[in-house]
């Protein structure tokens, strides 16, 4: 027999909260319990954008939302090129997280959005469904492996339509909701929490992180720069000052700035340098030899 379920709209708020925070305990194991095709597919995308690939992705509802915000993240924190990374969601023009539940229905839609995008060879799809069955999203996966791309599914059940079609298949059950039928909660935040760590390893393996700092954040505002400041200063093992004198003389490109002082490069020759080598631990390490 099937335990009770809750009835929340008798509890106080307090033990609502409670429940529904409780039901979250559940949700690092079972991330973490598909480790390894999370860094199977952090891989894959690495590579896709190493080689000048691009990364899409897509979903619909709130699967689509958390595509679009992870999209949306990825070239402010990682210096990446827009054009690189695409979020995708039902319903939605591409870079937007708007959309309607009836977008969902729409395998049409899925395959329009990925051939609207040129979605093929060497780039790679990251497709998002808490159900793994969801029509816009799998008609665009399929869309997307028949024209050559890389498929990733994130999914919170197992097995399913989308992992099936897919080279790597994230599934991370998470069991029934508090509120039922509400995958913005415990399957939100276990799709949430593997794009997390997904895109972080690709970007890892990239080369846009020099130990755990990310070196290619864009400094667009005061607390950027601020945090550009502090990665020049502790990679330079300079104060602050003179690392933002000298991001300021590269373009506040951070890179840039820690060859400048420690290498002894001056701006120009900093910034070569630095776009010459995938990693700047490599670029620090050729110091003595000649830029390739």
């Amino acid at each position: 027999m099937s335990a009770a379920r809750p009835q929340l709209d008798l509890l106080p708020t307090a033990d609502v909260v409670g429940l529904l925070l409780a039901a979250e305990d559940r949700v690092v194991p079972a991330v973490r319990a598909a480790a390894r095709p999370i860094a199977a597919a952090a891989e894959l995308v690495a590579t896709a954008l190493r080689g000048g690939g691009r990364l899409a992705l897509l979903g619909a509802g709130t699967s689509g939302r958390l595509a679009v915000l992870q999209a949306a993240e990825l070239p402010g924190t990682y210096g990446l090129d827009p054009a690189r990374v695409l979020g995708l969601t039902a319903g939605a023009a591409p870079g937007t997280a708007g959309g309607t539940d009836a977008d969902e229905d729409d395998a049409g839609a899925g395959r329009a959005a990925v051939t609207r995008a040129g979605l093929g060879t060497g780039d790679v799809l990251v497709a998002v469904a808490a159900s793994g069955r969801t029509p816009y999203t799998l008609a665009a996966a399929r869309c997307a492996a028949a024209a050559g791309a890389g498929v990733v599914a994130v999914t919170a059940v197992r097995p399913s339509p989308l992992a099936r079609l897919a080279g790597v298949a994230v599934e991370v059950p998470v069991g029934p909701e508090v509120l039922r039928g509400s995958t913005r909660l415990g399957a939100g935040t276990a799709q949430k929490l593997a794009l997390d760590a997904l895109t972080t390893a690709a970007m890892v393996r990239l080369g846009r992180v020099h130990g755990d700092e990310m070196v290619d954040v864009v400094a667009a505002n005061a607390k950027l720069r601020e945090r550009s400041t502090g990665i020049v200063a502790g990679i330079a093992g300079c104060p602050p000052y003179r690392a933002r004198d000298a991001l300021a003389r590269c373009g506040w490109n951070a890179r840039a700035a820690v060859l400048h002082l420690a290498a002894g490069l001056d701006p120009a020759a900093a910034a070569q340098r630095a776009a010459a080598y995938p990693t700047l631990r490599l670029a620090l390490a050729a110091n003595e030899r000649p830029v390739p």
